[in-house]
């Protein structure tokens, strides 16, 4: 009888432990916004394939790095631009994307002279290209152009 008992609690203990796993199964649908967050996010740096316009140095990346945080529901959050103050201001700002998770554009707010760029990302390098004005303050020479630069995942 004891083993008919203990057959029996574990067949019922089995049945309720199944039904449990199943409402507890967690689905998340992420919204287009938090899906370019989350392949953006992150630290990225060492400029390399510099793109500048005619007769702008490459030293205007400096040594760039970038940081685009997220929230706890993985939208954009904070950005930051250290290290290229010709582009971006060492200041905090914050960021926001649209576009798809390989070719995107974001917006940022509270940051000079760029606020904006487009992005084309994969798992370990970041493609940034905006269009700038530029002053040369040797020469006084001015102008607006194309650039870009490859940063790498950190």
């Amino acid at each position: 009888m004891n083993f008919k008992t203990s057959l029996l609690a574990l067949v019922m203990l089995a049945v309720l432990g199944l039904s449990a796993c199943k409402e507890d199964a967690i689905v998340t649908t992420l919204d287009p916004e938090q899906l370019v967050a989350g392949r953006l996010g992150g630290t990225w740096a060492k400029p390399t394939n510099i793109v500048t316009p005619e007769g702008v140095p490459s030293e205007v990346f400096g040594a760039m790095r970038l940081v685009l945080t997220t929230d706890e529901l993985g939208k954009p959050s904070e950005f930051l631009g250290q290290d290229c103050p010709i582009i971006f201001s060492g200041e905090a700002g914050t960021w926001a994307a649209t576009g798809s998770q390989d070719d995107a554009k974001v917006m940022l707010t509270g940051i000079t002279p760029v606020d904006e760029f487009t992005a084309k990302v994969n798992s370990s390098s970041l493609i940034i290209s905006f269009r700038m004005g530029w002053e040369n303050t040797d020469t006084g020479v001015t102008g607006e152009g194309d650039f870009s630069v490859t940063l790498s995942r950190q």
